[in-house]
């Protein structure tokens, strides 16, 4: 395998996929430790496979500039851009009902938010098209959107800092976006795809190939060993290995057809709101 520049999110709902994979290159002999980083996109080696550390809308930048290969990147930076981006087939990181980790958290109920400044991460893209959706498409509120502000009336958290942030601070009022999605339209919602560079796959179909069967392995050995990983990941401290156990049990790595369905449907009511150009024609990477 020729090397891969692969993103990696440091939130804790991609760590068993990484400790999984982690595991599985000490079995193949590979060596090396890969550790975590604070802060920018961040490089370290792994035997073929470069890691780029960051946040979903740096990855998602990076992706889209070419200066990494393959990422777990946001459904949007994929349905904004699908002429120069593809995504690996039965890999997503999903929701089926309650994610814990994508909140819109609010002093006042939910009819309430009608003019409302709600303050919004910088971490993810998909979430902030989401939230538009779940308010002004299915529920005709019409907010308004800005930076997250202590004063803030209402803010949209993810990942780490919204488990952390619901885990200490007692939000009158807690919606999570992905029990929202399920209620309102019956299906999963794909919050990231595995996505790659088209260019890049196409000059080494085979780099992906064999990532892409790592992976797969990587997702099933997670599934099974969420009890074991919580023990050693770092996510526990702050979390604590029950709750961590708990939360990754929401977590889908599968592309099934039901969640296909689920991002068609996202892809649409994005289109509808203007946050995409058009409703790509869904076709993954040709890997096997």
């Amino acid at each position: 395998m020729s090397n891969l520049k692969v993103g990696r999110i440091g939130f804790a709902n991609c760590t068993p996929l990484f400790m999984a994979l982690e595991e599985l290159r000490a079995q193949g002999g590979e060596g090396g430790q890969v550790g975590q980083a604070d802060g920018k996109a961040e490089t370290q080696l792994d035997g073929e496979i470069d890691y780029v550390y960051g946040i979903p809308t740096e990855l998602n930048q990076l992706l889209c500039e070419g200066a990494i290969d393959l990422s777990p990147s946001s459904s949007v930076a994929y349905l904004r851009d699908p002429e120069n981006l593809c995504y690996l087939p039965d890999l997503s990181i999903s929701s089926i009902g309650e994610v814990g980790s994508v909140l819109l958290m609010s002093r006042v109920p939910l009819a309430q938010l009608a003019g409302v400044e709600i303050g919004l991460t910088g971490a993810s893209a998909t979430s902030v098209v989401l939230l538009r959706i779940l308010l002004e498409t299915f529920t005709g509120i019409k907010p308004g959107y800005g930076p997250v502000r202590e004063a803030s009336q209402a803010v949209l958290l993810i990942g780490d800092r919204a488990l952390q942030e619901n885990n200490i601070v007692k939000w009158p009022y807690v919606f999570d976006l992905g029990k929202l999605w399920l209620e309102l339209t019956g299906t999963p919602f794909v919050f990231a795809l595995w996505t790659g560079r088209r260019e890049r796959f196409e000059t080494d179909p085979q780099a992906f190939g064999e990532f892409y069967r790592r992976l797969v392995t990587a997702r099933q050995l997670a599934y099974r060993s969420y009890p074991r990983f919580a023990a050693l990941a770092p996510e526990s401290e702050w979390l604590g290995r029950e709750k961590l156990v708990e939360y990754w049990g929401t977590i889908s790595y599968d592309l099934t057809r039901w969640h296909l369905a689920g991002l068609k449907r996202f892809a649409c009511e994005a289109f509808a709101l203007g946050e995409i150009d058009e409703v790509p024609d869904f076709v993954a990477f040709g890997v096997e």
